[in-house]
């Protein structure tokens, strides 16, 4: 898709009012992709604090309610508490395995329900009141880490608190009609006020989400554009072929290899025959038509990807042939000359033929520490001149 496309939908998805921000099927991979680096940071950063949170909870219980752990309530403390440590070790375990954190969203609801639900029955069973309403906020307090810290999405967390409350549906058989309603009812005000805030941090993370894809594929697009106008600047406007500039560049970055490698750098210097002429005969509206002509069978001569074709100014070209002997410089050059000649296009102000036609010079050598690269050019310069004096439709070397 296009990234202008892109950027739209981006931006008519995030001017959309309303709760929990859609994602794009398209973005989808992306966006799990990041959660799954978001979860690994966070067992990364939350590991400790879930360890001394557990430790605290039964330090706390075993400080103020010692006296009441004895006999049948502390076996089912016990129990209880044996449970959620294996349950939560294992859950931990994975958490921090590579291969469970991409699915972390469909395992963690069942250790969470499995805690809950544990707590619960657990507060059913204890028979001490005391004990029993430290088993009530133990179970908020699991609600409130496994809801909140954990940054599980909305349906992760609405399943894990629905498979922990669950519990409740014991509660005719195992509980006191007053005390399970007043548990039932602080863990349902507890899910909900931790759901709405699940809600809300999915939300916030999606758009989010979004504004930094939609910042991303602005830089892109200026990258992109950087990039045109770059290419721009290197490019003749009228022939397409690369300018004076560019080839100003690649003259000295392909001198300075050729000097390097110990290879040679050839260079044709082309121009275009009794242009003037040309021009005021058929005026400059067809003198441009003509040198695009031009340069398209030039460009269609040259067939290497090192070898560049450029427009020097003017009617006159050049050809950068590195690696490039002066036998294979001078074919190239007939080349040329002949790929025009094919063109016959009429040139009726022409002294030389009927037809417009093109001079080239030839230079060739082998870069030295001692040489200035615009000794190349010179030389180039000087052949077409003798092509020139020759009578024009000619190679000069």
């Amino acid at each position: 898709m296009p990234i202008t496309t892109q950027k739209n939908e981006l931006e008519r998805l995030l001017a959309r009012p309303g709760w929990l921000q859609v994602v794009p099927a398209a973005l989808l991979p992306a966006h799990r992709v990041q959660r799954q680096r978001d979860f690994a940071r966070l067992v990364t950063l939350w590991s400790p604090l879930l360890v001394l949170a557990f430790a605290g909870g039964v330090g706390f219980s075993f400080v103020f309610h010692l006296d009441q752990l004895q006999g049948h309530d502390l076996r089912v403390y016990l129990t209880c508490e044996g449970l959620a440590l294996a349950v939560s070790a294992l859950g931990l375990w994975m958490a921090r395995q590579p291969c469970w954190q991409p699915r972390a969203d469909a395992w963690i609801p069942f250790f969470l329900g499995f805690n809950l639900f544990v707590k619960v029955i657990g507060g059913f069973l204890i028979q001490q009141p005391a004990l029993a309403v430290n088993q009530v906020y133990v179970t908020l307090l699991v609600l409130l880490i496994g809801l909140l810290a954990l940054q599980l999405s909305l349906r992760a967390a609405l399943v894990g608190s629905a498979l922990g409350l669950s519990a409740f549906l014991t509660a005719p058989w195992l509980a006191d009609a007053a005390f399970a309603r007043l548990f039932l009812g602080h863990d349902v005000l507890t899910a909900g006020v931790c759901l709405f805030v699940a809600l809300v941090r999915e939300d916030k993370d999606r758009i989010t989400f979004l504004q930094a894809t939609l910042l991303d594929l602005e830089r892109q697009e200026v990258q992109r554009l950087n990039e045109q106008l770059a290419e721009m600047a290197m490019r003749d406007v009228l022939t397409g072929l690369s300018n004076r500039r560019r080839f100003d560049e690649a003259l000295a970055h392909e001198w300075d290899r050729a000097r390097r490698n110990g290879r040679v750098l050839s260079l044709l210097m082309v121009d275009v025959d009794h242009f003037k002429a040309y021009n005021d005969h058929h005026g400059h509206p067809a003198g441009d038509r003509c040198l695009v002509h031009l340069a398209q069978a030039m460009a269609a001569a040259v067939h290497r990807p090192a070898d560049l074709v450029a427009r020097y100014g003017g009617e006159e070209f050049v050809v950068l042939l590195p690696d490039t002997d002066q036998a294979g410089a001078m074919e190239l050059a007939r080349k040329l000359i002949a790929q025009i000649d094919q063109l016959a296009l009429p040139h009726v102000m022409s002294s030389t033929a009927p037809h417009v036609t093109v001079s080239v010079g030839v230079a060739t050598q082998a870069p030295l520490a001692s040489m200035d690269r615009q000794g190349l050019v010179g030389a180039a310069d000087a052949a077409l001149y003798r092509a020139k004096r020759g009578g024009r439709h000619a190679v000069g070397a």
